[in-house]
């Protein structure tokens, strides 16, 4: 393999895992359906809500708040800075979200070793009544040394019938938003952490059913930097609850062609299963087709159970086959443990294999990772 292929991989792989945003399907054991449960976000991940405090107060970890502390008190534990703020801030909620990282990885004849901030943002949200309003700002882990950017800001309104309208920078929902942004079912299909759009979003939540569609003009960075690559862009996604820890989701994608790259859509099936309280299965099969590329087909699957309380173990399969542009089909096999100790902080361990099939080329990333969410 030539210096130039190396030196590509390895930027590849010092991207994997970075920046994982705080979406956890595993909780699906839990009996947690739906990402606004827990997070401002419609799609997941960012700052929690009050409820999300307070279970990762109460129910999540492995050293829980003693009993009959008072998880919804303003000057609490689980609030922003352990509560230093009391009540000041009123209907207002800010978080600080950090993640110091080590990342191992191995190549054919080598390896490198990185430790990096992957995150470090501050995280605010306004609510009162129906309308919501959200930001994060904070340094991410491009360029040389980082660079002062904000990944998601928008406004929302939720009428009384279940009926929201979003507008803003966001990620689109799509399939089973995983942890890691480098899923193959997150960044190959276009929603990897920096895949955020500038667009109006509109759901709806009617019993067991949610409904959320968005069009954009493009990429959020697309339409920033004007690199050429901007395009319009639709989403969709319906969610069924058949059962209280079954979840079947469709989602389609379309993106029209842009000054350098050629249309392409995805369209796909995902389903979540809770068989025990301690074990959660997800499987997501999509196809994705490019014009004049032909279609390729990403498969994952995602299974995380609680050995303990507050200590997880995953394991994560995942598989796309190349098209006629990219040619290669490759596989990666993730082994992880996500352990959750106390309010507010948990560790991450990830090992991941991907081969490449064509070339019979494989790379290894170790990721050790610390995640405060103040």
């Amino acid at each position: 393999m030539s210096g130039r292929s190396l030196a590509l991989l390895l930027a590849a792989a010092l991207l994997l895992v970075a920046g994982q945003a705080a979406a956890e399907p595993m909780f699906l054991s839990k009996d947690y359906l739906r990402c606004t449960s827990c997070h401002f976000s419609p799609t997941g991940g960012g700052l929690l809500n009050d409820f999300g405090r307070t279970m990762s107060h109460t129910v999540l970890p492995t050293f829980p708040a003693a009993s009959g502390a008072d998880a919804t008190a303003p000057d609490g534990e689980q609030a922003f800075l352990y509560g230093a703020l009391g009540d000041a801030l009123g209907d207002a909620r800010l978080g600080v979200a950090l993640r110091p990282s080590h990342l191992r990885f191995g190549f054919p004849g080598g390896s490198a070793d990185r430790n990096l901030l992957m995150q470090a943002d501050l995280q605010a949200a306004y609510r009162r009544g129906a309308l919501t309003l959200y930001a994060d700002i904070g340094r991410h882990p491009e360029g040389d040394g980082g660079e002062l950017g904000s990944y998601e800001h928008w406004v929302s309104y939720q009428a009384a019938s279940g009926l929201t309208v979003r507008a803003g920078r966001f990620l689109p929902a799509y399939g089973v938003k995983l942890a890691d942004h480098t899923s193959f079912n997150r960044r190959t299909l276009g929603f990897g952490e920096s895949d955020q759009v500038y667009g109006v979003e509109v759901s709806r939540s009617a019993g067991s059913t949610l409904v959320q569609v968005a069009v954009a003009p493009g990429r959020a960075d697309a339409i920033i930097d004007d690199d050429g690559t901007r395009a319009f862009a639709a989403t969709g996604r319906v969610q069924v609850d058949v059962a209280p820890r079954t979840v079947v989701v469709a989602s389609g994608a379309y993106r029209a062609s842009s000054d350098l790259g050629a249309a392409s859509g995805s369209g796909g099936l995902a389903l979540g299963l809770a068989p025990l309280s301690r074990l959660a299965l997800w499987t997501q099969v999509d196809a994705l087709g490019v014009d004049g590329a032909g279609t390729s087909v990403v498969v994952v699957h995602e299974a995380s159970f609680e050995a303990y309380r507050g200590v997880w173990f995953k394991l994560s399969p995942q598989f796309r086959t190349g098209n006629d542009a990219e040619a290669s089909d490759t596989g990666r096999l993730v082994f992880g443990a996500t352990l959750l100790p106390r309010t507010h902080w948990n560790v991450n361990l990830t090992y991941a294999r991907d081969h490449n099939y064509d070339f019979d080329v494989s790379t290894d990333t170790l990721m050790a990772q610390l995640h405060l969410f103040l």
